[in-house]
């Protein structure tokens, strides 16, 4: 994965793209700049299996926004038969998740390590092309 991202920072963990906001707050265009970046990971870059860190702290941004692109990365994910993980949650950003109804639709682990192991445990079929490190 070579492509420079400006919004999050991707360090790969063999097949598994690690992945960390670079800014605390978040204003309504850095969100969408967020989301477009984490598609483009998705899309571009063949990401499958993520472990996105929403830490160290809670971020401070709109989070309906925020969820609502979090639902797109989700279900862009899982068209690819991919699998997305979220760890570094605070409890106050739970408490967001499980107000909006959205804390069953995603997985959460408590920090990275947990999340790519949990990751890996998922059953995986890679697709004619694919290669180690999620980009085909």
């Amino acid at each position: 994965m070579t492509r420079p991202y400006q919004n999050i920072e991707v360090r790969p963990d063999g097949d598994v793209s690690c992945v960390c906001i670079r800014q605390r707050r978040l204003d309504e265009a850095a969100i969408h700049a967020v989301g477009t970046e984490l598609l483009q990971l998705i899309d571009q870059d063949g990401c499958r299996r993520m472990v996105l860190s929403l830490g160290p702290g809670s971020l401070e941004c709109l989070y309906s926004i925020f969820m609502a692109k979090l639902v797109s990365v989700q279900r862009r994910i899982q068209d690819r038969q991919g699998a997305l993980v979220l760890c570094d949650v605070t409890p106050d950003v739970v408490t967001v998740f499980e107000a909006c109804r959205l804390r069953t639709f995603f997985e959460f682990a408590p920090d990275r390590a947990a999340a790519v192991e949990a990751i890996r445990k998922k059953p995986f079929e890679s697709r004619p092309g694919d290669q180690p490190g999620g980009t085909p």
